[in-house]
C-alpha cells in the first residue's frame, strides 16, 4: 500500500511537471493599425523569429485594427501589465515619456540615413533609458516614413495653403503646436479615421506614404497629396519592464534580438516601397505636390522647436549635432 501511495505521488508530480514544462508564457501584442500596415508585420516578423528561436516556448498572439483600442489605451494596458507589447507611434507615447517628443520636432531629420546613424546611437540609447521610468522596455525603432499632409479641398504648396482646414494629428501636443503654428486647425483623433474623413468631419489629416496608402485615404476623399515631410515618423517596438525583468536572462536576449530583426525588416520594407506606393497613388487620382515650400513650413514651424525645454531641449540639440 506505502508502495503505492509513493508511486502515486511521483506519477501526479511528474505529471504536475510535465504540464508546466509544456505551459507557453503568452505575448500579446497589439496595435491600431490592419495586417497590411508596417506596425503588424513587424509583430509577425518578431512571432516568427520566436518561434524560430524558442519553438514551442512563446505563444505570440497579434491584436491588430484597434481591437484593444487607441495607441494611448493600449500603452496604459502596457503599464499595466495586461498587454506585453506594441509597436506605437511616438505620438501617443509622449504621454508616458516626455523625451520622445524631441523625435517629433519638425524638419530635425533630412534622410533615412540621418535618423538610424541617430537611433542607432547613443542617443537612441538614451531615450530608450526613459521608458524604464514609465514601466516600458523600449526593446527597438523602426519607422512609418516621413509624414506628409492631404487635404479633400485644394493642392498645398505653402503653409497659406492650409488656412482654416481642419487637419487630423495624433493625440500628442507636439503635433498639435506644429499645425497650429502652421495655421491650419489640428483636430486630435485616435486611429482609425477613415469615416471621419468620408463623412468630412475632418478636412485632411497628416502620414506617410505608407500609411496614406495602406489605409486607401483616396477612397475617403484625400484628393491632394503635399510631400511635406514635415515630420519624421519613428515607431517603437515597445514591451512591459516588468514581463521583461521577469524573463530568463537568455530569453531576454532572444526577444532584444528577434525585436531588432523584426524593426530593421520594417524600415526596409517602408523605404522599399515608397516609390511604387507613391506611384499607384497618383494613378488612383490623387494629385500630388512633389516640390512644396519646404523652406515656408520650415520657417512656420521653428518656434515649435525652440519652444523645447529641459531634457527635450538637450536631447534636440544632441541630434542636431549628431545628424550634422
Amino acid at each position: 500500500m506505502q508502495i503505492r501511495k509513493i508511486a502515486l505521488v511521483i506519477g501526479i508530480c511528474m505529471t504536475v511537471f510535465a504540464g508546466s514544462a509544456l505551459a507557453q508564457t503568452q505575448i500579446n501584442i497589439a496595435t491600431v493599425t490592419t495586417p497590411n500596415f508596417v506596425h503588424n508585420k513587424a509583430a509577425v516578423w518578431f512571432g516568427e523569429e520566436i518561434e524560430k528561436a524558442m519553438p514551442g516556448k512563446y505563444t505570440v498572439t497579434i491584436h491588430h485594427s484597434a481591437a484593444l483600442g487607441s495607441e494611448t489605451q493600449v500603452l496604459q494596458q502596457i503599464q499595466l501589465g495586461t498587454t506585453q507589447m506594441s509597436v506605437c507611434t511616438t505620438g501617443p507615447i509622449e504621454a508616458f515619456v516626455p523625451e520622445i517628443k524631441a523625435l517629433e520636432m519638425p524638419f530635425l531629420f533630412s534622410s533615412y540615413e540621418a535618423a538610424d546613424k541617430m537611433l542607432d546611437g547613443e542617443i537612441g540609447q538614451e531615450l530608450a533609458k526613459r521608458f524604464e521610468k514609465a514601466g516600458f522596455v523600449a526593446l527597438h525603432y523602426l519607422d512609418n516614413g516621413f509624414r506628409n499632409v492631404t487635404n479633400s479641398k485644394r493642392p498645398v504648396k505653402s503653409p497659406e495653403d492650409l488656412k482654416g482646414l481642419k487637419i487630423r494629428t495624433m493625440e500628442a501636443p507636439t503635433h498639435l503646436a506644429i499645425w497650429r503654428a502652421i495655421g491650419a486647425n489640428p483636430t486630435p483623433m485616435a486611429w482609425p479615421i477613415f469615416t471621419a474623413l468620408q463623412q468630412g468631419v475632418i478636412d485632411g489629416q497628416e502620414n506617410p506614404i505608407a500609411v496614406i496608402h495602406a489605409a486607401k485615404l483616396i477612397e475617403a476623399g484625400q484628393k491632394y497629396l503635399s510631400l511635406t515631410r514635415h515630420v519624421y515618423s519613428a515607431l517603437v517596438f515597445v514591451s512591459n519592464k516588468a514581463f521583461m525583468d521577469g524573463l530568463p536572462a537568455a530569453d531576454r536576449k532572444i526577444i532584444m534580438a528577434a525585436a531588432r530583426t523584426a524593426s530593421l525588416k520594417g524600415r526596409s520594407f517602408i523605404r522599399d516601397n515608397e516609390m511604387n506606393q507613391l506611384t499607384e497613388l497618383k494613378a488612383a487620382g490623387m494629385q500630388i505636390e512633389e516640390k512644396p515650400d519646404v523652406e515656408a513650413f520650415r520657417k512656420v514651424t521653428t518656434p515649435v522647436i525652440e519652444a523645447a525645454s529641459g531634457d527635450t531641449k538637450k536631447i534636440v540639440e544632441s541630434i542636431r549635432k549628431a545628424v550634422k
